[in-house]
């Protein structure tokens, strides 16, 4: 594969992988007050998320130095996007 392909598949593994990590806090936070057990919630939703989180990285990094780098820029945008787009914060 060449570099692009392999930088902008990174780019959008990262991306996905926030989606799942972000996505996934922010379902959490938002069912914890309906749930019986809320710390169990919260933390058995931790632990998934940076099982999936850990697991795509691991994945990402056994394709190379450049697909880790893009991956991480892609966690970090999507990051931001979600960041934003959940909390309600304008900026």
């Amino acid at each position: 594969m060449n570099s692009l392909t392999i930088i902008s598949t990174g780019v959008v593994w990262g991306g996905l992988l926030a989606a799942i990590h972000f996505g996934g806090l922010w379902l959490s936070l938002t069912l914890m007050p309906r749930v019986a057990r809320p710390m169990q919630w919260f933390y058995g939703g931790l632990l998934v998320r940076y099982g999936l989180t850990l697991t795509g990285m691991w994945l990402a990094l056994k394709t190379g130095a450049p697909a880790v780098m893009a991956t991480c820029a892609g966690f970090y945008a999507m990051r931001m996007i979600l960041v934003s787009k959940l909390s309600g914060v304008k900026g």
